[in-house]
């Protein structure tokens, strides 16, 4: 590692420790119980930003004019807007035009009627009638099968608090006020991007033994948020082949601490970097 590698690596640790919360920083800045906590946990909540391409399709049976239509799916889009296609799925034979089985290779003019005449001037058709326009007054005409793409997109910006949290009643409304304060829909600080949360896998004292570790953030445990964040995901693509996605994930740390008394708080850092403490009574307590 180079000096200037290095110094950047010690700025960037640097400013990631400005996020997470300790009880030492609390207790100078915010009133909390007297004595040391029973217990503490490491948490974090999960952010996550995603935007998804969804791919849909459906297929049309119809009778066209001998011709070259594209084949295969369209390209993938390299934007965020709505694209509609149309391919060429199947050939399903050719033969006679029934759409013009009466006149072969042309049909009543809709504009004058078929008369030829539109008001006191001739019409533009040929004596009332113009080529079909199914089979382009061949007489002949192809059976295809057409299928109809569209690419639309969907986005997913969520943060998901660990379930065990939002079960305890002194600490209910922390995750609202948590996404208030940290105002997690606008883009969140690099420093706490998750580029990995799939675990890792770790060898045992036993020969062939594995164990799989979950991720965590720096020491602070997820919980089942990635499941929910996942659960998420699978939503909006639901029902569409997922074509292009990018999806950033977020951790936003806190603390939980519990006294012997009952008292059960969590602690954590501001979008601005105030310390906050949520309570036992379900408000913030403290100043900032």
């Amino acid at each position: 590692m180079t000096a200037r590698d290095k110094a950047g690596f010690l700025r960037d640790m640097s400013s990631l420790a400005s996020y997470f919360p300790t009880l030492e920083t609390a207790r100078a800045q915010l009133s909390l119980p007297a004595g040391e906590p029973v217990s503490v946990e490491r948490l974090a909540m999960l952010v996550v930003h995603a935007a998804l391409i969804r791919r849909t399709s459906w297929a049309e049976d119809v009778e066209i004019a001998p011709a070259t239509l594209e084949r295969g799916e369209p390209a993938l889009p390299d934007d965020l807007e709505v694209h509609h296609h149309v391919r060429l799925d199947a050939d399903l034979g050719g033969g006679p035009c029934t759409a013009c089985a009466a006149m072969p290779g042309k049909r009543p003019c809709r504009v004058c009627g078929g008369k030829g005449m539109l008001f006191l001037s001739p019409c533009s058709c040929a004596n009332g009638y113009i080529p079909c326009p199914t089979c382009g007054g061949t007489t002949k005409s192809n059976r295809v099968r057409l299928r109809y793409y569209t690419d639309a997109p969907a986005f997913l910006t969520e943060a998901y608090m660990p379930t065990h949290v939002t079960a305890v009643p002194t600490l209910f409304g922390l995750e609202s006020r948590m996404e208030q304060d940290i105002q997690f829909q606008q883009p969140l600080p690099e420093e706490l991007r998750c580029h990995d949360l799939t675990g890792r896998v770790a060898g045992s004292a036993y020969r062939g033994g594995e164990r799989t570790i979950r991720p965590d953030f720096h020491g602070h445990d997820f919980g089942d948020t990635i499941d929910k964040a996942l659960a998420g995901l699978s939503a909006i693509g639901a029902g569409a082949s997922v074509v292009r996605h990018v999806i950033r994930a977020y951790a936003w740390p806190f603390l939980r601490l519990r006294w012997a008394m009952g008292e059960d708080l969590a602690i954590y850092v501001d979008r601005i970097g105030s310390t906050k403490v949520f309570g036992t009574s379900g408000v913030p307590l403290g100043i900032d």
